[in-house]
């Protein structure tokens, strides 16, 4: 791996945004200009600081970073991505030589780990309350084990570190993806261990690991394993599904939310970012949902549009699925772009789908432009996903009992959802299938659907079929289950080995 840094550089300038936290001694931080070896790391200050430094690295604001972690599911039958990275990835385009979120995705983690190992291999210097100082170190290993994750998700085996490297003992190997996932489960265990078993309050905390631990496992087909750790999230009765669906997505709604476990934390004037004028602004609508996942969500009688007597074609956007019209533009909804106040996508010109992305965006803000300044966090891990997460890994070891109906069920029991419940007697294959569409519908522009594709081996049937504004189908072959690692990275790191097929 070339990624050999300036550490303090690093940590320098991850810190000249201060992190924004419920904790207002830790929220009223001074950045620090230029940490030096000689005079920092000697104080319980100096760690606050730091550990300011390390969060931040979450509040990257390029396209599939931070609050535009929106931007993956444009490459899922869930949206259109209008944006050329993007776009080039959905049409195949994908080589060692691809930049832009190919190569981004990989070097930007890295950057994080790295991050988190100068913290990590420092923070044990500074003579403080041994509780408090696993505490921080237990936050920094779950971030390092949630930039691993990433990159295990994308490329497989990668190579691994876990020490600030030099240019006399770099770590340069490939590790197996079993290996890398192992050192994920190390992290989160440690934090699972040493966090605070409360609510999320703005840093991380044992439920919060519990429920990444819980996705890594699931994602990696660990079934029993991963039930057992969102059983555990469930039984500790610490988070809750939210009465408001929209609120989950937008202040003041976000703020002390018990169904939000992990976020990326803004408030402005100290952090912002643009996602209401670059998702919703007329002149940008960067991520364009689909008329495929509009026909996903089902009627208010809990059955599929295929299958309902409330489906009217004539009407298509009436007695729907809440969530539907709660996370995207229909036509005819209000919209305070237009000169007449409502969406009509023949009237928009950047518009290529028909529908426009609504979660996410404060409506009290529209309509955005240039100027337009947001700070809705970006929401990471929350309790529905930590249910259907248990109802998935459990259906998978002992089909639909009543703890797979249940939390699926609750999820879909939210007010102002309030759809009917699973019909009964459901098979396992039957309620694979619901559960995946119950996924589908309540995280939908939430980051997740693409590697739900990916991870369920049916990429390369679905996304193929998907037609990309302009009538071209949408390309995903074998070899697209891993990304290629950057021919930049294979130049100078000759035991790195490519994946196959690039």
């Amino acid at each position: 791996m070339k990624i050999l840094i300036n550490y303090k550089l690093l940590l320098a300038l991850s810190m000249l945004s201060v992190f924004i936290s419920c904790d207002k001694d830790f929220l009223n931080r001074n950045p620090l200009a230029q940490p030096s070896s000689g005079t920092f790391w000697k104080s319980e200050e100096d760690i606050n600081l730091a550990l300011a430094g390390v969060y931040n690295t979450l509040t990257r604001s390029s396209e599939g970073f931070g609050p535009f972690t929106i931007h993956w599911d444009g490459l899922s039958d869930n949206a259109w991505p209008r944006s050329g990275s993007f776009n080039t990835v959905v049409q195949g385009q994908i080589e060692s030589t691809t930049g832009g979120i190919v190569s981004d995705v990989y070097f930007n983690n890295y950057r994080s780990i790295a991050t988190c190992n100068y913290f990590l291999a420092n923070a044990v210097k500074v003579q403080m309350d041994k509780n408090k100082l696993e505490q921080n170190l237990a936050e920094v290993r779950f971030l390092r084990a949630y930039y691993y994750f990433q990159l295990s998700e994308l490329y497989g085996g990668v190579p691994l570190t876990t020490e600030p490297e030099t240019y006399e003992n770099p770590k340069r190997a490939k590790s197996t993806k079993d290996e890398v996932v192992k050192l994920i489960l190390e992290d989160l265990d440690f934090a699972i261990s040493k966090l605070a078993d409360i609510p999320y309050n703005g840093r991380v905390v044992k439920g919060a690991a519990l429920g990444l631990k819980a996705r890594v496992l699931l994602f990696n087909s660990r079934w029993q394993e991963a039930a057992s750790a969102a059983k555990q999230i469930i039984d500790s009765k610490k988070f809750t599904v939210s009465n408001s669906y929209y609120g989950l997505f937008v202040k003041p709604g976000q703020n002390s939310n018990p169904e939000i476990m992990f976020s990326i934390r803004y408030q402005m004037p100290n952090l912002f970012h643009t996602m209401d004028y670059q998702y919703g602004w007329d002149q940008w609508e960067l991520v364009q949902p689909i008329q495929n996942v509009i026909n996903a969500y089902e009627m208010a009688d809990g059955r599929p549009i295929t299958e309902s007597p409330l489906y009217n074609p004539l009407t298509p956007y009436v007695n729907r699925d809440p969530r539907m019209k709660l996370s995207v533009y229909v036509p005819g909804d209000r919209w305070k772009y237009s000169a007449n106040g409502l969406f009509d996508p023949a009237k928009d010109g950047n518009n290529k789908t028909g529908f426009l992305l609504k979660k996410y965006l404060d409506t009290t803000r529209a309509p955005a432009g240039y100027a337009t300044q947001s700070d809705q966090d970006f929401v990471l891990l929350r309790f529905a996903d930590v249910l259907l997460m248990y109802a998935e890994a459990q259906n998978e070891v002992g089909g639909p009992d009543e703890s797979v109906y249940s939390a699926v069920n609750a999820v879909r029991a939210r007010p102002g959802i309030n759809l009917p419940p699973l019909p009964a007697g459901l098979s396992k294959d039957q309620m694979r299938q619901r559960i995946r569409n119950e996924r589908r519908i309540e995280l939908a522009f939430e980051g997740l659907r693409f590697l739900d594709l990916k991870r369920w081996k049916i990429a390369d049937v679905v996304l193929p079929q998907i037609i990309n504004p302009g009538g071209v189908a949408r390309k995903f072959e074998q070899k697209h289950y891993l990304w290629p690692f950057p021919l930049s990275e294979i130049d100078i790191n000759k035991d790195l080995q490519q994946n196959t097929g690039y």
